[in-house]
């Protein structure tokens, strides 16, 4: 499954190894790129039946290819089952570290189910008389990184909504911002849905690689 998000990516220094210390065995997959190197272990969790997924460098595999104990604290672990988000996290660490190997060719969908001069006068309308509820304006959906943005009014509140999809779990609400998108015409509120979407999915995954340097620290 990584192989196939990682399908046009180009590495000069990328491959699989084998590691096992009678415990647990699985793969290793390394990467060295302009001076920077990934080291991500996966294999099944020797006291249940997760997937464990540890992230780490080059000076955190040993010559039997086993990880560091720092590595070890800071491993993520998913259900047994649960290939898909076991790739996903994989994957957010190479392309966060890697971004300028990865192709700027993006996949997205964009939907508005009101006119922009429709969009506008409920917005205006919400400012008035402030409705409760009133979902999917216009959404613009990330087929790369699996996440949405729609345009809501949500509690009287007129905003972006974003959500992360998933195979096993479909669409999870993430957060709610209040905002005053441009209305000017489609391809305004498209190209701010994505940089606002970006920016969202950006901070995710930094918040969690600063979480796990945070708990390697201590």
């Amino acid at each position: 499954m990584l192989e196939e998000k990682l399908g046009n990516v180009i590495f000069n220094d990328i491959h699989y190894e084998t590691f096992n210390n009678h415990s647990e065995q699985g793969f290793v997959l390394k990467i060295n790129e302009d001076q920077k190197n990934l080291y991500i272990w996966a294999c099944q969790c020797r006291n249940s039946d997760e997937i464990m997924v540890v992230i780490g460098e080059n000076g955190d595999c040993d010559i039997n290819n086993m990880y560091s104990e720092n590595a070890y604290k800071i491993a993520r672990y998913f259900k047994y089952n649960d290939y898909g988000s076991a790739v996903d996290s994989a994957y957010n660490y190479i392309k966060y570290l890697f971004k300028n190997n990865f192709n700027r060719e993006s996949h997205f969908k964009f939907d508005t189910y009101k006119s922009i001069e429709d969009i506008r006068k409920i917005k205006n309308d919400v400012e008035t008389f402030s409705y409760d509820d009133y979902y999917e304006l216009a959404s613009f959906f990330d087929e790369d990184k699996m996440y949405s943005c729609d345009v809501i009014i949500l509690n009287g509140k007129f905003g972006y909504r974003y959500n992360k999809h998933s195979v096993e779990d479909g669409m999870e609400n993430l957060h709610f911002e209040e905002i005053n998108p441009p209305l000017d015409d489609e391809l305004s509120l498209l190209i701010d849905m994505k940089n606002k979407l970006n920016n969202f999915v950006e901070s995710i995954l930094m918040q969690d690689i600063e979480d796990d340097v945070i708990r390697i620290k201590i």
